[in-house]
Formats: C-alpha cells, structure tokens, sequence
C-alpha cells in the first residue's frame, strides 16, 4: 500500500462516531481492570497463554542499555503556548492541561540535568477531544485515542513544533522515543462507519475474560475499537503510518502500546520491518506488555519485541520498597530472570501513567518514611539490570493515586532533595560500565538487606538495600567472582561512607530504610 494513499487529512468536527452500546468506551473502568489483573498475574495466577516460542531476539545495539528514560506526559509537563489551550480545564482531572510540545522544549535542559539519555514522547497523532459514557468524563490528554493518524493533536502543537522539539532533544544529546499506538482508535475515527473498512476491525465486542488470549487480542480494549492487524490493507497502513512519524519527526524510537493486545504473528513481522524500513538499524523499539508474569512477558521478547516493560518486578518493587514486605520476595522475582532470553532488555518502572504514584501506596507509619522508602527505590531501579524509566514527578514528590489522579501538573524545583538524590543516582549510572552492562551476581538475601555486584572485566559495583527502619549490621561476603583486593575502600556514591575490604567481606552498618551504591575508591588502571 503506497502510503501517499493514506496521507490524508480528515475533517476535524467533533462528531462522536456511531457505536452500538455494548462497546461503548468504559476507560476508567479499563485501566483499573489493566492493573488488577496485571498484579493478580504477579502472584502466580498466570493468565492461559500459548506455548513459548523458540524465537531468539538479536542483539540490541549498545546505546540501547546505557538509557534513561524520562517520560513527561506532554499535557501535563509544561504550557509553552497558550494559543493552543482550547478547552482547558485543570479542574478536571482527565481534561486538557495545557502542557504542549513547545512547553517540553523549553525544559530540555532541565530533564538533561536530570541525568536522563532519553526522552519517551507520549503519542502526537491527532486524538477524540471528549466523550461521556455513563460516570465518566474523559479527554484526549494522553494520546492514545486517535482519531487521525496523519494530523498533530492541535492541543499539543503542530508538526513543525515536534520537530523542533527533536532536533534540540539531539543537540543536548538525548534520544526521543515516540509513543505509538497501533492496536486501536479513538471511539470517533472516521474508519470505524466506513464500510470499506468494516474489515479492519474485530468487531468482536468487549474483553469479559483476561484469561481468554482470544478475547485480549480482538476484544475492545476499554471499548475502543480494536483493529484486525491480520488483516493486511489494516497491516500496511499501520507500518506505513509509524515509518511516516519516524521520518517526519527524527525520533530515535518507538514505544509499543498495549502489546499484548495484538497477536505475535504481527510483532515477528512488524519490528524486523519497520526497522528495516525506517532505514535506522539501531531504532529502539520498546513494548508495554502490562502483566505480571515473567513467562507471559518474555514470551513477547522471544516473539520480536526485544525491550519490554518489566511489569512483574514493578509489583515485587511496590510490595517491599513501598509496603515494607520482606526482601526475600526481590531475590525471588530476580530469580526468574532466566525466563526472559535477554533480561537486560527490561524496562524498570516506579510509577507510570497508567499506574499509582509510588508514594501513594507506600507506607508511613511516621514522618518521612514514605520519601526514604522512595529514594531507596529509586536507587534499586538506577543500578538493577535493564534500562530505568522514570515517570515526571517522580523527582518533586508526586503521589497521585489511580488514573486520572496519577497525572498531575508538573511543578519543577520543588523537592530540590529527591532531584538530588537523582542525579547522585543518574550520574552513578551514566558513569559506570559496570551499572549499565556488567553482569548482576546476588550477593546476600534476607527478609531487611538485599545485595548484588555489577561487573564487567574492568569494573565492580556493589548495591546494597536496607528494608528495616532501624540501624542494622551485615557481614557480607563477596563473591567468588569478585576481583575487589584485601584493603581495598569503597565509597558509596550517595553519602560519601567509606567500608573496606576484609578476608573477603563487607561489614556494614546500614542507617534505616538508605541504600549504598558502592565503588571501590581508587578504580583500577
């Protein structure tokens, strides 16, 4: 399919597309049900899924492990252009914030000073302005309704606005990675009372069983209509449509919503093509596969989508950072790590848009728990194997709940600690071979202290977590594999603390709910 066929601009009245009430769009009601049976999975109640497939993932090139991604949700980040707020409302939790491409522009450097490599783009293509459907209310903020695949969302800018935004992404340095949307559209898309068209979706009606992969790939995710990726007219117009943002707009990467909700047939096919296609070798393309069990989500990186979400640790991070569970739980999901053929291609998340703020579901039995319990999470996600995303926010305290709640306003500046403690944690990694490439050995486990190293030939890193609230010791000893010499100092790089060496262990006094991101004091020649 030439794509100039498709490259059409689509009248822009607002008229809600005629739908039969049984898929009526319930979005609300979706992410909560999303998340749910995500953590349910998390468990050990795995979902009925097909039997894993042989296929091996080639390797990614090697920017891809030394990222980190920041993810400021466009219409809510920063108002660079009052022109374009049409219908703004801050009042309304799930309305138009006035957050655009021009406002993410201006605090570039701000998200580099952050330490991030990389910056996830929340999807630009042109989405349904609102709907109503029983209690709720809802705008197209985020992105993910479309409603014309070849038109900029006019609240967020214009194409020459996105453009910019690239270009002066990569004169900082940073790569930008584009949030796609290919499984469905918004509930007003022109093609859905196209007749020509009825074939492009399922057409199947909503998703009432999680555990029916039938249901899941062709069922309307939240009621929005679900397109038939098997059928090729719907294929081509797809890839044509993505290779067209990549080439318009400059980006880096790709970000695959909703991954699980289209069959893997496409994604054997479509990742090796659109790489190919977009002419870049090195394009990053990175899946949401939102479950949580390690086996349903490596069976997606055997089937082409090599960088995926790491939704099981989330949950296992949530429940003893956030919730104060026993470290043991860490060494367990750690454990399934043979699960995935390339563990280092997961994506570890805090927080995210779809999920609750994680200071909204720590724990504080007193003052200023919730923030330790934070920053130790936040270090664990900057040294554990695979590639951190940090969510806006994260770094000024948000601690919004359940979506809508969980995308607030961005306020820059305003937790000047939690910032810091960041870019401690960034710079660390940015810095060390060993934090992005090395090889992860665990070194001890118990229900209050975690600890593993990251090493490679020419570097060590020991990182080691403290679930107890109270000062504890530990004599722990390192591994066989280790190369650190009798005497020899490490300093962790957050407090400046010094611990030395002796017949093989670490003696460490370790302060409440604080981690320590150890490197030797005097690096190897």
């Amino acid at each position: 399919m030439n794509i100039n066929t498709h490259h059409t601009r689509i009248n822009r009245a607002r008229t809600p597309a005629k739908r039969s009430p049984s898929v009526t769009p319930d979005l609300a009601k979706s992410t909560r049900v999303l998340e749910d049976t995500a953590q349910l999975s998390s468990t050990g109640q795995a979902a009925k899924t097909e039997p894993p497939s042989t296929q091996k993932t080639a390797s990614a090139p090697v920017w891809h492990k030394e990222q980190v991604i920041y993810f400021p949700l466009t219409d809510r980040f920063s108002d660079g252009d009052p022109t374009n707020n049409f219908a703004v409302d801050r009042n309304h939790p799930a309305g138009f914030w006035g957050g655009d491409l021009k406002g993410l522009t201006e605090k570039l450097d701000y998200i580099k000073s952050l330490g991030a490599t990389s910056i996830w783009l929340s999807p630009l293509a042109d989405n349904t302005e609102q709907f109503r459907v029983g209690d709720y209310h809802g705008y197209g903020h985020h992105g993910y309704w479309i409603r014309d695949h070849y038109e900029v969302e006019e609240h967020q800018g214009q194409m020459d606005d996105a453009k910019r935004l690239v270009k002066e992404a990569h004169d900082r340095g940073l790569k930008v990675i584009l949030d796609v949307v290919l499984n469905h559209v918004g509930p007003d898309h022109p093609f859905i009372n196209d007749p020509n068209k009825e074939s492009w979706f399922h057409n199947e009606g909503g998703i009432d069983d999680w555990n029916d992969q039938r249901q899941v790939e062709r069922g309307d995710l939240g009621g929005l209509p679900d397109l038939a990726q098997e059928n090729r007219e719907t294929y081509n117009y797809l890839m044509d449509n993505t290779l067209w943002w990549i080439k318009e707009t400059g980006v880096d990467g790709i970000r695959l919503d909703a991954v699980k909700h289209i069959g893997k047939d496409f994604w054997r096919e479509f990742v090796p093509e659109v790489k190919e296609r977009s002419g870049k070798d090195d394009l990053f393309v990175m899946g949401e596969v939102f479950h949580g069990d390690p086996n349903v989500v490596a069976d997606y990186q055997r089937n082409g989508v090599e960088t995926l979400f790491d939704l099981p640790l989330y949950y296992t991070m949530r429940e003893t950072f956030g919730q104060g569970q026993s470290f043991r739980k860490l060494g367990e999901r750690l454990d399934q790590d043979s699960a995935y053929p390339n563990p280092d291609g997961l994506v570890t998340v805090l927080d995210n848009h779809d999920l609750p703020r994680f200071l909204s579901t720590a724990r504080e039995t007193f003052a200023g728990e919730g923030d330790k319990r934070l920053k130790q999470a936040m270090a664990f996600q900057m040294t554990v194997r695979g590639i951190p995303s940090v969510y806006y926010g994260t770094e000024a305290g948000f601690d919004g709940g359940h979506d809508p709640y969980n995308r607030e306003m961005m306020e820059f500046d305003t937790r000047p600690d939690l910032k810091q403690h960041m870019q401690k944690l960034t710079y660390a990694r940015n810095h060390s071979d060993a934090l992005r490439h090395g090889e992860q050995r665990e070194m001890w486990r118990d229900d209050d202290v975690y600890a593993f190293s990251r090493s490679t030939d020419s570097e060590e890193a020991i990182a080691v977590f403290h679930n107890g609230t109270a000062q504890g010791h530990r004599r722990i000893p390192l591994r066989d594999e280790s190369r650190l010499r009798e005497g020899e100092i490490l300093v962790d790089a957050l407090s400046g603390r010094e611990f030395q060496v002796e017949d093989r262990h670490l003696n460490l006094e370790l302060e409440g709910l604080t981690p320590l991101v150890l490197f030797p004091k005097t690096p190897k020649s």
